[in-house]
């Protein structure tokens, strides 16, 4: 039995999964705009690692890691928690969704925060914590553009790395006219990604809050680890301690070609100190 789940904190049956999912397979657009976007992907993954063999050891490799790390969790997340405390970092422990969502709303009603930028978190997505610190009189705008793109045509994202993989470019310039910026027309991904910048560089300036996930942590140094192509993520986090370090070498290197294509992202970076304060 598949169990519910919510959309934007409406119920989700079995039935109307199965429905919602069987309309979208059957929509030719949809499944022409994830056919191109991924054969882009695998294409460039393949440029990147032309020995396969070589891309399944250091598979293998990351994976082995992730599998040791995953099953000594309960020692590592306290190791964790212990050194990220003498970084200066607060620790919050949560059992629930409702629980992770009452301190978050906590931290910002201390901060007295009315707007957050965030940066890319899948947990958030899980906690629905947009929707729940909008109940709650708190704006919190995504600032990773695919991100941004699907929150303002009110959509979840489709892919954990490319959240509007599902949309062609005709389709995001649509929603920019009617949605961003109707007195601009924006046709290039260039110009549109101009838009964008132009809108979240002035909630950058105004929020009170950032908040982010992380792609890993490192418990033996109390590191947080960010790995981004856009700047966003260091934005949110801006006014932090942050240093350019490379904890995890195997790791970094197989996620960022496996994801973009590319030998490393744009941004690398580690968190070796957070607090509440918006960005400067």
């Amino acid at each position: 039995m598949v169990p519910e789940t919510s959309f934007h904190g409406q119920p989700l049956s079995e039935k109307g999964f199965h429905e919602a999912s069987g309309k979208a397979l059957k929509d030719q657009k949809l499944r022409k705009n994830f056919k191109r976007a991924m054969n882009g992907l695998m294409q460039k993954r393949r440029v990147m690692f032309p020995d396969s063999g070589e891309l399944e050891t250091l598979r293998n490799l990351a994976g082995g890691i992730r599998r040791d790390a995953v099953s000594h969790l309960p020692d590592l997340l306290e190791e964790l928690e212990t050194n990220c405390q003498q970084n200066g970092i607060q620790v919050h422990w949560a059992q629930t969704t409702e629980e992770a969502n009452s301190i978050v709303l906590n931290i910002a009603r201390k901060a007295d925060a009315k707007l957050a930028v965030k940066g890319k978190s899948m947990v958030s997505e899980e906690m629905e914590l947009n929707h729940f610190l909008a109940e709650n009189g708190i704006e919190a705008l995504e600032s990773d553009l695919g991100e941004y793109i699907i929150q303002v045509d009110h959509e979840l994202p489709s892919h954990i790395i490319m959240p509007a993989i599902h949309k062609n470019r005709e389709e995001i310039s649509e929603v920019f006219q009617k949605k961003v910026a109707p007195a601009k027309k924006s046709d290039t991904a260039e110009e549109m990604t101009e838009t964008a910048r132009q809108v979240l560089r002035d909630k950058f300036r105004r929020a009170e809050l950032g908040i982010s996930g992380v792609n890993f942590a490192v418990a033996e140094t109390g590191t947080l680890c960010l790995v981004e192509n856009e700047g966003n993520g260091r934005s949110v986090v801006q006014g932090r301690k942050v240093k350019k370090t490379d904890p995890r070498k195997c790791t970094w290197s197989c996620w960022t070609t496996a994801e973009a294509g590319c030998m490393k992202t744009n941004f690398c970076a580690t968190l070796c100190f957070a607090s509440v304060a918006g960005p400067a």
